[in-house]
């Protein structure tokens, strides 16, 4: 089906089931943005939300988040046009009209303000208090919005703000636009990790560790967020306890589903460069074209940190100065030789998170994401 065609016999559920059968991702994604020209062109609104939405649901989490943040606010303008769109079949569940849904993909968005400098912290701010004020007028409680500002907060160091922010989250109900009751788990189980109580953390997943409380949409879902959580617990620059942490790694990959927030390919060869110089290797030779590629800022940034942590304790065991690596003539530090000075290699992600760090610091008015980088490059 081409985008530049617009069809007489327009069926939305059959736009639907084209999509639904494409693979997760980009393909997915296409077939989304053809569906959207189509209801946009017969006036349908009730599916031009719906196609927006679906669109946004696959960036978030079989992409990079960059087209959800470019399509929500195509969604927001459309429903304060049409207040009172009704949801679609697909999307009625119990809300009154589509905002409901449109709600539910809002956190979405905020939960993306941290990973992208390019939005100002003031257009930060105005999407939590659209969000607040939106959530309040629709007949919510204001617990996911709290829960957002913890992870903003948090993202950015700001350990008090985020603390008043958790706090304030667990002292309200849930309701309709809660994460299911396992999302909301593991959100607790982070915080108390990152308070470094593991006994509060441990007594909190053992439903999820036996599968008994489980996500909504995903069987295995709920169970590999709480073993990413005890993977980074034990990669965190405190801790550094690589053989613990190496147990999570192999579980996360053993059992890893598509969605990109389960790909944790740069944690792996930070793990694996302490514990098997030969795994990690191979992994940067499977993944460093996809790393070249990234759109998403934050990941950038993590993914570089780790990269270069990586090619620093490579420097330290290898006795020879180089390594032998097939790379494209796209990478920017390309030898047709393939011999590659690990010190060089150290430098280039260095430079990539740096760049980074400091547009984070300037945008979020900190010095954190700098700080972060400083310390990794210190302890390798």
């Amino acid at each position: 089906m081409r985008t530049s065609q617009i069809h007489d016999h327009y069926e939305p559920e059959r736009l639907k089931q084209i999509y639904d059968k494409a693979e997760r991702g980009k393909a997915r994604m296409d077939g989304i943005r053809e569906a959207i020209v189509q209801a946009d062109a017969h006036e349908d609104t009730p599916f031009r939300v719906y196609f927006r939405l679906q669109l946004c649901e696959e960036s978030n989490f079989y992409g990079d988040s960059m087209d959800m943040l470019v399509t929500f606010p195509q969604v927001l303008a459309i429903v304060d046009r049409y207040p009172d769109t009704p949801c679609t079949r697909y999307n009625n569940r119990v809300f009154a009209n589509c905002m409901g849904h449109v709600l539910w993909v809002y956190k979405w968005i905020l939960n993306s303000c941290d990973e992208f400098y390019q939005i100002p912290m003031t257009d930060c701010e105005n999407f939590f208090e659209d969000f607040k004020r939106r959530s309040l007028a629709y007949g919510y409680n204001l617990r996911p919005y709290y829960l957002c500002r913890y992870y903003f907060y948090n993202s950015m160091d700001l350990d008090e703000k985020a603390r008043e922010a958790f706090f304030a989250y667990e002292s309200l109900p849930r309701d309709a636009n809660c994460n299911c009751k396992a999302c909301e788990r593991n959100a607790s189980i982070g915080f108390y990790l990152d308070m470094d109580d593991m006994e509060k953390a441990k007594e909190l997943a053992s439903d999820i560790e036996n599968l008994s409380l489980r996500c909504n949409h995903d069987r295995m879902a709920a169970w590999l967020r709480l073993q990413r959580h005890y993977m980074n617990y034990y990669l965190d620059s405190e801790r550094r306890a690589f053989t613990e942490a190496e147990k999570y790694c192999r579980l996360i990959e053993r059992h890893m589903i598509k969605a990109c927030e389960y790909q944790e390919w740069d944690s792996f060869l930070y793990c694996y460069a302490h514990t098997n110089m030969g795994k990690a290797l191979q992994i940067y030779k499977n993944h460093w074209k996809e790393w070249e590629d990234e759109r998403n800022p934050s990941s950038e940034y993590y993914t570089c940190k780790n990269i270069m942590r990586f090619f620093k304790k490579l420097g330290e065991v290898r006795k020879r100065k180089t390594v032998k690596l097939q790379m494209e003539p796209s990478f920017p530090l390309y030898q047709e030789n393939g011999q590659y000075e690990i010190l060089s290699l150290y430098q280039y992600y260095y430079g990539r998170a740096r760049k980074v760090a400091e547009l984070f610091d300037a945008r979020n008015g900190t010095d954190s994401y700098c700080h972060w980088l400083e310390k990794a490059a210190k302890e390798g």
